[in-house]
Parts: C-alpha cells; structure tokens; sequence
C-alpha cells in the first residue's frame, strides 16, 4: 500500500539523514538537504517508491514544506537591514545576479532553446534564479571561521539579504509568465495578468496595512498569556490566510504569498512571541515537511538526463564562478582589495536557497523541459564542495587580514 511505503520512505529518509546526511553536513560542511536530493536522485534511478512519489498525499506534504520554508524566509528577512544597505552592496547585488544570469540564459537559449520554450525570457528567468544566493549556507561558512562581523564578512552578509529582492523579483516573473506563455488568446492572457498583478499587489498592500496597524495588534497580543494556544494558531491563520486568499485561481502565487506572511506576522505580533514561536514553527516547515519538498526535487531529476548533459553541468558551473569573481573584483576591489573581491566572489556562489524554488517551479510549470532541471539541480550539487573548498580555504589564508 501506498500508506505503509509512504512511512517507509520517511523513515529511510530520516535515517540517511541523521547518518550520511551528519557526515556530510560534519566533514563536508554540506547541508543536509542536499543528502535528501542526492537519495531521492537514487531512489528515482532505480524506480524506487515510485507510487509514493506520485501520489497525492506525498505531493501535497511537499507543497506545504515549500510554502512553509519559504514563509521561513519571509519572518527572517530584516528590511530595516535592506533600508541602510550601502552603495557597494546595492551595486554589487544588482550586478552579479544579472551578469550571472544573463551569461547563463545566453547558454541556455543558444545551445537548447527547446529545453526553454524557445523564449528568451524564459531562459533569463532561469538564469537569474540559478544566480541567486544562499545566505544560510554563506552565513555558516562564515562563522565557521569568525569572520562574519568583519568589513569582509557584513559586505558578503548585507549582498545576501538583498539578493532576497532578485529572488523574489524571480519568483513573481516565473508566477506571471506561464499565462502569457500557455494562453491562447492574446485577450484572455492580458486578463489574466492584469488578475494576477492585482493579487499581487493585495498581497504587498496587505502586508503594508498589517504592518502599519502592528503597533496596535502588538500591545493587544501582550495581554495574551503566552502559554495561551491562541498565539502559535494566530501564526498559522497569517499564513494560510495569506496562501488561500493568493492563490484561489493562481495557485503559484501561493509561493509569494507565503514569503509575505512571515512578513506579516513579524510586523503584526509581538517580538516575543515571534521569537518563542518561530522555533517550532522552523522545525515543523524545514525538519518534519521540507524533506519532502527536497525529496521532490531529488525525485524529478534524471539520472540519464544528467550523465548524457555533464558537459552543460561544466558549463553552468564555470560560468557561474567566472562571471561572480570578474564582478566582484571589479565592484569591490576599491572597498576589500582585489584578493578579497575574488574571494568572496567564489563564496557568493554559494546557492540552493530559493532558487531551487523558482527552478522547480519553472519545471512544473512546463518552461524548461526536465533535462535541463536535472543539470541544473545537479550543477547545484557538484558546485557545493567546490564553493565549500574553495572559499573556506581562501578565507583561512587571509583570516588574519580581515578587518
């Protein structure tokens, strides 16, 4: 039955994680969501579990851990942060997306516009998202090595938290293209871009009104006893109400409506409670639902797809390193020094935040054909030990120098 294998594959997920997903995350210094993909890749090789993976209930767990990781997201951004960030990072963090994913769609489009549509912008959705970093991963490398309050460490911190902009820029062009890429007529896909641009501006004004009238729903919510059960319900009732109200006949727009709802809730409760609640919450959205979700991602890929492309895996991967360190040098060479530019150039390749999200979405969308989101996703994997090496192995050589 297909209950009885669904426990068994979260059970054997569970346990490759707290096995090789340890070691992996100890020795290589690799999260353990990339152990999930990589045995969900094998899994999928073999015909493993096969009926789990494409049944409802397994889809549905995988959506929800998506919604709910990107509402992670969403509650951790720091737009106070974003308002005082600097000319470099401005700069720096507008250029490196583009230049990266724009190199990258050039590739795309030239070599296999079949695998995009045949569109353009297709591919430079693809490209852009591919370009985005993974603040998480970046963070981690570098408290590893006590640099992250350096001049080094807060220019490297301050360009992650604004690629949240390019990704969720991404993110409303990968939700927006479908419709005029799949309508008919012309008529009909205006309306429904014109419907779809209104829901997203419902969206940010409600976030903006939640926010202003924050301030009163604070001192209300302080009353409430904070054992009480109606705080971690009021969480959830932001959230979903977020997702459904968003995504009734878009169901895509569900994916930025989430990221708003962590938005919403930080402007809208009290820091106390975002602050007590937002662990469990953490640990329900990435530790009991995001397997699932990166399961998914695992399952979709081709192995035969990802062999028979290893020289576009190549590709990406050397366009992505060469186009980061040129931009960064060339940005940031005034305010670090150039051997610190290329340095951090290598670590703002760091990736699989929500990119992997505007990927798999463009795949299920039906944008880009699934060998092309089997190198990607592969080109994700192979990249992490060479960033991971690379920098770690830059920033112990010029630790001292950092200030």
């Amino acid at each position: 039955m297909v209950g009885d294998q669904t426990i068994l594959l979260i059970l054997s997920t569970y346990f490759v994680i707290a096995t090789i997903g340890y070691l992996f995350d100890r020795y290589l210094k690799m999260p353990w969501m990339f152990t999930v993909v990589v045995f969900a890749m094998f899994l999928s090789g073999f015909g493993l579990f096969k009926d789990v993976f494409q049944s409802e209930s397994f889809q549905f767990l995988a959506e929800m851990g998506m919604l709910l990781f990107l509402f992670t997201i969403g509650i951790d951004l720091n737009l106070e942060e974003i308002r005082k960030l600097g000319k470099y990072i401005i700069l720096g963090g507008t250029l490196l997306p583009l230049v990266e994913g724009t190199l990258i769609a050039v590739f795309f489009y030239s070599v296999f516009p079949a695998f995009v549509s045949y569109s353009f912008p297709v591919a430079l959705l693809a490209g852009i998202s591919f370009g985005t970093i993974g603040e998480v991963v970046l963070l981690a490398i570098l408290k590893q090595f006590g640099v992250e309050n350096t001049r080094f460490g807060q220019l490297a911190l301050g360009l992650g938290v604004f690629d949240d902009i390019f990704e969720f820029l991404t993110l409303c062009g990968i939700v927006v293209l479908p419709t005029l890429a799949t309508t008919g007529e012309q008529s009909h896909a205006l309306g429904d871009v014109v419907q779809i641009m209104l829901t997203l501006a419902g969206i940010i004004i409600a976030t903006i009104i939640l926010a202003r009238l924050g301030g009163r729903s604070r001192k209300l919510l302080e009353r409430v006893d904070e054992k009480s059960f109606v705080l971690p319900f009021a969480f959830f009732l932001v959230i979903f109400s977020f997702i459904y109200f968003s995504s009734t006949k878009f169901g895509d727009l569900g994916v930025i409506a989430a990221i708003f709802s962590g938005i919403a809730v930080k402007q809208v409760m009290p820091k106390k409670f975002v602050e007590q609640y937002k662990r469990p919450i953490f640990f329900v959205a990435n530790i009991f639902l995001g397997p699932f979700f990166f399961l998914k991602v695992g399952g979709g890929i081709s192995f035969t797809a990802s062999f028979a492309y290893l020289w576009v895996v190549a590709a990406i991967v050397l366009i992505s390193l060469l186009s980061r360190m040129l931009v960064s040098y060339l940005v940031f060479r005034e305010a670090i020094g150039g051997q610190q530019s290329v340095i951090l150039g290598i670590g703002l390749c760091t990736k699989f935040s929500t990119s992997i999200v505007s990927e798999n979405l463009l795949f299920t969308s039906g944008l880009i054909a699934g060998p092309l989101y089997s190198v990607i996703v592969l080109s994700y994997v192979v990249m992490k030990p060479i960033i991971i090496g690379v920098f770690s192995r830059g920033l112990a050589t010029m630790k001292h120098t950092l200030s």
